[in-house]
């Protein structure tokens, strides 16, 4: 599934934006990029493709709240009202806030837990509501609706922390990333120092500012282009459509399936799955290649058992072809050059011998005297010999087992 990355435009933005994309076909390469307005902005490529919108970090507050259990996870859950969501984080946030709560945009997410003497704590995201309304409708007009929402920077786990310097900023600034929030902060000796001691800094430049970021991080730095960021802040499970913006119950469960599919099936993290399960499925087909031969094996070695038997019995029968059916036809013919009566049936005889004998034996030969049948056999035990006596009484036979023969007649009939 193809997925449009998008960053929208400033909020001081021109009247008609252009739009910094990129297209990926699985969320880690990319097949196009570039800059172009709303309706230049190229398809998705196929029908179920998803369309991610990036919200610059310089529009964006970050707020950390702390709240009761059971309403944080009411928040969270996403089934609460958004009056009744607005009406807490409005009254939560009303000191944090430089804006009116009715003029922005909300989204929460969990934060990572703290010590257990804590409240629950959750990260607030806040945006200007009009403007993240306008480009949603400037682009669904284009015939590109936004499907998720994602922020260009989040605070990071606990450990970590990034800086990105990029040319959207004013000159000498940074975003410092880290558990504690996002920041933007001049490129100053005590706010290089205050990256720098950050655990796991990682220092992200753009070509444009290489040079720039060198000065102030030294060999630390990694080159990032534009399109590279988009994609890394595509990656982020944080989605920003909620509240007004969210869709409905069905229709989230519904994106999640489909960014679950998506990641479990191109996303890097789950390499090592897919090839787990192309490994499973390569043992498998060769365990069934190796099970079905091995059958093969087995009905071929019956099959010869059987054809030994058929031409050791009868020495007449040169050709082998159906061997049951020639066996069956032989001892026909053999039973009336006997005189067999009714009650040595040999059709009934070997109709109960192939619904009795236990694949454990192994019959070798068959000799036909007067009323009786003769089956030399193998493997001949009480475990096995008892049910077949037992089945064959019931079925009006006598059966009898010595020296690895058995004798089977029919019972006398009852005066």
């Amino acid at each position: 599934m193809s997925t449009l990355i998008l960053s929208l435009p400033s909020i001081s933005g021109a009247a008609s934006p252009e739009y910094d994309y990129v297209l990926t076909p699985d969320g880690e390469q990319l097949t196009l990029q570039g800059r172009a307005a709303a309706a230049l902005l190229p398809a998705q490529g196929t029908r179920g493709a998803e369309v991610v919108a990036v919200i610059p970090a310089r529009a964006l507050s970050w707020h950390s709240i702390a709240l009761p259990e059971k309403v944080l996870r009411g928040l969270l859950s996403g089934r609460t009202e958004s009056a009744r969501v607005r009406g807490v984080l409005s009254g939560v946030l009303e000191d944090q806030l430089l804006d009116e709560p009715d003029r922005l945009h909300f989204a929460v997410f969990a934060a990572a837990p703290g010590t257990a003497d804590e409240a629950p704590r959750a990260w607030v995201a806040a945006c200007d509501r009009a403007w993240l309304q306008s480009s949603l409708q400037a682009l669904e007009a284009a015939g590109r609706t936004v499907g998720r929402i994602v922020a260009e920077c989040t605070p990071t786990p606990a450990g970590t922390a990034r800086a990105l310097i990029n040319p959207d900023l004013e000159p000498a600034q940074m975003l410092l990333c880290t558990a504690q929030g996002v920041s933007l902060l001049p490129l100053l000796p005590n706010t290089l120092a205050l990256a720098q001691a950050q655990a796991g800094l990682e220092v992200f430049a753009e070509p444009a500012v290489m040079e720039l970021a060198q000065s102030s991080f030294g060999n630390q730095v990694a080159l990032q282009t534009r399109a590279q960021r988009l994609l890394m802040a595509a990656q982020s499970p944080w989605n920003l459509a909620q509240l007004e913006l969210s869709a409905s119950p069905g229709g989230r469960l519904q994106k999640r399936l489909a960014l679950a599919w998506q990641q479990g099936l191109h996303g890097a993290a789950w390499r090592p799955v897919r090839w787990g399960l192309v490994a499973l499925l390569l043992v498998q087909v060769v365990a069934l290649n190796a099970l079905a031969w091995h059958q093969r094996s087995q009905q071929d070695q019956q099959r010869a058992a059987i054809q030994g038997m058929l031409q050791q019995t009868f020495p007449d029968v040169r050709l082998v072809i159906d061997a049951p059916l020639q066996m069956q036809r032989a001892v026909d013919d053999l039973a009336r050059s006997h005189g067999a009566g009714a009650d040595t049936d040999l059709a009934r005889v070997f109709s109960a011998l192939g619904a009795l004998v236990p694949p454990t034996l192994n019959l070798s030969a068959i000799e036909l005297t007067d009323r009786q049948l003769l089956l030399s056999a193998t493997g001949l035990d009480a475990g096995n010999t008892q049910p077949l006596i037992d089945g064959l009484d019931a079925r009006g036979l006598r059966a009898q087992i010595q020296d690895g023969q058995i004798t089977i007649s029919p019972k006398e009939a009852r005066p």
